[in-house]
């Protein structure tokens, strides 16, 4: 999965992680992000990887890495559906 989103922000966002933009860099601070784009990420992971985001959780307004995106989506597979037991 790490790969795929890796490819996807590259792709999407017209740059490329190198020893300036790791995974762990903050891409809102790098100036890859924006609203907008981050709008568009988290709709591109809801779709391709079938978790759903709350907009009150805290969790997604923290998540502006590349590493922290993948523990962020890998924590929410792991989460039961909701009204199954």
């Amino acid at each position: 999965m790490k790969e795929a989103l890796k490819q996807y922000l590259q792709t999407n966002f017209l740059f490329e992680f190198d020893e300036q933009v790791t995974e762990d860099s903050d891409l809102f601070e790098a100036g890859i992000l924006d609203s907008f784009g981050y709008i568009h990420l988290i709709s591109h992971l809801e779709r391709e990887y079938g978790v759903r985001f709350d907009e009150g959780e805290s969790e997604i307004r923290h998540a502006v890495s590349l590493t922290q995106l993948v523990t962020l989506v890998e924590s929410k597979r792991r989460e039961p559906v909701q009204g199954e037991s």
